[in-house]
């Protein structure tokens, strides 16, 4: 399997979830951040971005690069966001 081409942004992943019952009941989205540091042996290595976008925690997520493509999005305009938090990680 080939590997995936990562872009120097951020990543965005959305989860959709369902609170409540019958009349009480609402869905809601939860979009958390991803900093893309590896992709290799087909598997995408991302480790958490605060909501922010300021800082990296070391929480990591190793996923299928079938389920990355089909659940990840580029953040628009995060290439920058992206370059500092680079640097900051060493």
């Amino acid at each position: 399997m080939s590997d995936v081409l990562l872009s120097e942004s951020i990543y965005v992943k959305q989860s959709k979830s369902k609170f409540g019952s019958g009349a009480t009941s609402r869905e809601s989205v939860l979009e958390t951040f991803w900093f893309p540091y590896k992709s290799e042996d087909g598997y995408v290595e991302l480790l958490l971005v605060s909501e922010n976008l300021e800082k990296v925690f070391g929480i990591k997520e190793r996923i299928p690069a079938q389920q990355f493509q089909e659940e990840y999005s580029v953040r628009d305009n995060s290439g920058e966001i992206y370059l500092n938090l680079k640097k900051s990680l060493g």
